[in-house]
């Protein structure tokens, strides 16, 4: 049984997800180190003692910044994994991609209340699709075929 279109549909969303990633997390990388330059970090400790701001330094905020990076970098990884594990019909992939899913609209509905609504109907409607190329009949019966072929073949 051929990968269904749908299916293949939402591993390239996947893909395009962890681009993204990738590019968030060396733009954060990168604001990093460029907070590292002396007149940078000055500046950042000015603002905060301006605001009244304690307990928080620039390289304190350098080093979450940098962690940020990591952090996203991470995910960006794990997205290309789930990807080719849901291209090869793995549940386990598309379980963990419907958790991703189901956060990322929690998130959204939460945005509608903070008045950015155009974001999160724009996320709320994504997310949805993406459930809809995951769950649908055809992405079943390949996951179905596959899990059962690996059962059998293992």
């Amino acid at each position: 049984m051929s990968r269904p279109v749908t299916l293949t549909i939402a591993v390239v969303l996947q893909w395009i997800a962890a681009i993204f990633s990738i590019i968030a997390a060396v733009g954060l990388i990168l604001s990093a180190f460029a907070t590292l330059d002396s007149g940078v970090r000055d500046e950042i400790d000015k603002a905060l003692t301006s605001e009244g701001v304690t307990g928080v330094s620039a390289g304190v905020i350098t080093g979450g910044v940098f962690a940020a990076g990591l952090v996203v970098a991470a995910i960006a990884i794990i997205r290309v994994i789930v990807a080719m594990s849901l291209a090869r019909g793995h549940n386990w992939a598309r379980i963990l991609i419907t958790v991703f899913a189901v956060l990322s609209l929690l998130g959204a509905i939460g945005t509608l209340f903070s008045g950015q609504w155009l974001t999160a109907v724009i996320t709320i409607v994504i997310e949805v699709v993406i459930l809809w190329l995951l769950w649908n009949a055809s992405s079943s019966a390949y996951i179905k075929v596959k899990t059962a072929e690996r059962a059998v073949a293992g």
